[in-house]
């Protein structure tokens, strides 16, 4: 049986004339004993209790701790993958810009070229058909003086 404080002020012994029963104040005294003894050891369970919780929580502190640590490293290392990223595709559509320019500028120069070529070609023809037309022109003048002098012969 637990004895409670309130048991210990209510408690009354009987008196006779030696003073309180001794068999009675030992039996309350030995209910006292008990009950503080329980009291202590269920003290030191809690106490025990307690002490593993606040072990628990401090490791739970330090898993949280190095959760969020790892997760700033893994902001962090996407931040800076993001910026090495960016970088490269910068580069990389740089040298593309240049290698589109290089393409365009050997294209314009080609260009340039072949409008040479043609013009040339052109100048050949034009010179060509002068030829050509001279040339006709002289055959049709000796076939006309051969002509006159075939008839003149007859």
């Amino acid at each position: 049986m637990r004895v409670t404080p309130l048991d210990i002020i209510q408690k009354q012994f009987v008196a006779n004339r030696r003073g309180y029963d001794p068999d009675e104040v030992r039996g309350f005294l030995e209910e006292i004993r008990e009950t503080m003894e329980d009291l202590l050891k269920e003290n030191q369970r809690l106490r025990e209790q307690i002490a593993r919780c606040e072990a628990e929580i401090a490791e739970l502190r330090e898993e949280e701790h190095e959760v969020k640590e790892t997760l700033q490293l893994a902001r962090q290392v996407r931040d800076d993958m993001e910026r090495t990223t960016r970088r490269e595709s910068d580069v990389l559509l740089g040298e593309a810009r240049l290698e589109a320019e290089k393409i365009m500028m050997a294209a314009a120069d080609e260009r340039k070229e072949i409008q040479g070529e043609l013009v040339g070609m052109r100048a050949q023809r034009h010179q060509l058909i002068g030829e050509l037309r001279a040339i006709v022109e002289t055959h049709i003048r000796l076939l006309d003086d051969l002509e006159s002098e075939t008839s003149a012969a007859r």
